[in-house]
């Protein structure tokens, strides 16, 4: 009987997996930003750090490097570079891993809508946004680095946990900034 109940369970467990995922289409609303780089660009190595990210919802807070190439994704989140930076006008993009390294974004799918992003840059000054929609794409799907017609912030990393078929993205919207003390 048991043999039998771990035999549907695995079966069950691989029809989840395999199953496609319905993805995101594109926004028509949407531009890309000439400033974006090319993942495969020197800049993407780069590593530097540039602010810092929370999310007191799924227990998050970690800093963020500059650009988006794999040895940068492995030490945590990264910000794709060449897009918006916190609180300006345009598109924040982050990566980060679920799984492997540091994994930073394990509970990304666990983000609600309303569910508050905060994010600091290198200035002192500190930006919030609300999570308004999460998503899965295809590993191809570059339009979610695009600008959109109010700042944002994208987060984005493999779906699921373990594999590399897909990517779930969280978008959040900015609700305000300050200067910190």
């Amino acid at each position: 009987m048991k043999l039998i109940i771990r035999f549907v369970m695995a079966a069950g467990m691989v029809i989840v997996l395999a199953s496609p995922v319905a993805a995101a289409t594109r926004q028509d609303d949407l531009i890309p930003n000439p400033a974006r780089q090319a993942v495969f660009h020197r800049s993407q190595a780069s590593g530097a750090t540039v602010g810092n990210l929370r999310i007191p919802a799924i227990g998050l807070d970690e800093t963020i490097r500059s650009g988006v190439a794999m040895s940068v994704i492995d030490k945590g989140v990264a910000h794709w570079s060449g897009t918006a930076r916190p609180g300006e006008y345009g598109n924040v993009v982050l990566a980060g891993h679920r799984a492997t390294k540091t994994k930073p974004f394990r509970d990304l799918d666990k983000l609600k809508l309303g569910d508050l992003v905060f994010m600091t840059d290198g200035r002192g000054f500190e930006v919030m946004y609300r999570v308004s929609d999460t998503y899965v794409v295809d590993p191809s799907d570059l339009w979610i680095t695009y600008d959109g017609p109010t700042p944002s912030v994208t987060m984005f990393a493999c779906h699921p946990k373990g594999s590399a078929r897909y990517r779930i993205v969280v978008t959040a919207d900015l609700v305000a900034g300050r200067k910190l003390a």
